[in-house]
């Protein structure tokens, strides 16, 4: 089978958006599939993160198409006075957010729909509608944020008539985030339309979580169970060779993303309530709201931040702790938000503490396999006994074969299986 991805986050790109279908493809290539990536010039793109380590893991017998691209990144520098891009969530922004940054939000929202990456859409395009006419590739998967990516699918499926999948790492217009771009009822409108018409054109379509799927069909218009769940996952092979090294200090570590809606004043709450020396440790990008609630921890937790490190190293981090934290911004689409960093979690095999929607798809992950205990964001008290609770009993790790449905192996048998159907 020829199978062509377009993905504008790839190698040496660095942060969640990169892992998903750089590991599948990776498992999928194991399993004969012949695999074409068009992608975006490194030394041409905008990336919020870079790391070089990834280059490692694409698979030798990857063809990767780079293109060129025309964004229009410079401008929201110049405007907003930062030298990089923003990350999702506006987590490396200050407390204050300026009105210049606020203006910028608005332009972003308005006037590069869907996204400010969309000039890249027509490179993309230009190398796939190459692939399709020299390799005959017949089956496409284009995957987002941006979403953008996947206008780059609908117009393959017009004029060539391909196998579309389109798959969704995050919601479009339903992310927690989107109205802080301060849509119009014109922009809204007509970006909810685009939306529909991806949903109702494509051949697969492709969620991270039943709650999305249920989201998905119901905006589409879609029969039941009509949109594949397929979660992120954890690939097995980035732990093997590690060796968990815990510190004597009981230690909670949070690698990600802290925006404004994470219960980072909660957590706080809950853990001042505890009497016994330990360490908080935050890996990734946060904001000043989040850092200045967690920074309000009484003394007996040391606190500190690191900002991203490579994939490698954050491996060995996440087994170098007791427990590990898994925080969900407090917002109404928190019920089917299932982000990366929780199979990698899962994969790492410590405890896992988590602060959400009870009833969401990410707790019931989290139960079924065994693997630590979600809270609602007020149950301070049940928050604080089940951390004292882990320190006297030692943390134990996780039994391995109740994650294995989330290890990329796996997932890439399912797909070539259920949903590509060569």
């Amino acid at each position: 089978m020829k199978l062509g991805i377009i993905t504008y986050y790839w190698p040496p790109a660095g942060g969640p958006g990169v892992q998903r279908w750089l590991k599948l493809s990776k498992y999928l290539a194991r399993e004969g599939v012949e695999l074409y990536v068009v992608t975006v010039d490194a030394e041409k793109a905008t990336y919020p993160l870079r790391d070089d380590g990834l280059l490692e893991d694409v698979a030798a017998n990857i063809t990767v198409c780079r293109t060129g691209t025309s964004e229009k990144f410079g401008a929201y520098k110049k405007v907003t006075g930062k030298k990089s891009v923003p990350f999702s969530g506006f987590s490396g922004e200050d407390e204050k957010v300026s009105l210049l940054q606020k203006l910028a939000r608005f332009v972003r929202g308005n006037f590069f729909v869907p996204d400010a990456r969309k000039g890249w859409n027509t490179h993309a395009f230009e190398a796939a509608a190459a692939l399709v006419r020299s390799e005959n590739i017949r089956h496409w998967i284009t995957t987002s944020p941006p979403h953008s990516t996947q206008l780059v699918g609908l117009k393959l499926k017009k004029q060539f008539g391909v196998h579309w999948t389109a798959d969704f790492r995050d919601p479009w217009t339903d992310i927690y985030y989107y109205r802080k771009f301060y849509p119009t009822l014109l922009t809204r409108w007509y970006e909810r339309g685009l939306e529909r018409k991806v949903f109702t054109t494509c051949d697969e379509l492709i969620s991270v979580s039943p709650s999305w799927s249920d989201l998905y069909e119901q905006k589409g218009g879609l029969e039941k169970g009509s949109v594949h769940t397929l979660t992120n996952g954890f690939d097995p092979e980035d732990f093997g060779a590690l060796t968990p090294q815990r510190p004597a200090k009981f230690t909670l570590l949070y690698a990600g993303t802290l925006a404004a809606q994470y219960p980072c004043a909660e957590l706080v709450a809950a853990l001042n309530m505890l009497d016994f020396e330990m360490n908080l440790r935050i890996v990734g990008s946060w904001d000043g709201h989040s850092r200045r609630a967690l920074e309000a921890v009484n003394d007996h937790v040391n606190v500190t931040f690191e900002e991203y490190v490579p994939k490698a190293q954050l491996n060995q981090r996440l087994l170098d702790c007791h427990l590990m934290l898994f925080l969900l911004p407090n917002v109404a689409s928190a019920t089917g938000h299932v982000p990366g960093k929780l199979f990698d979690y899962l994969g790492a095999g410590n405890p896992i503490l988590g602060l959400g929607p009870v009833a969401g798809d990410a707790a019931q992950i989290i139960t079924r396999a065994s693997a630590g205990v979600v809270f609602d964001y007020k149950e301070l008290e049940a928050i604080a006994s089940y951390v004292r609770g882990m320190r006297e009993e030692g943390a134990p790790r996780t039994d391995p074969t109740t994650v294995r449905a989330y290890a990329r192996d796996f997932q890439a048998q399912r797909l070539l299986k259920e949903i590509l159907r060569p």
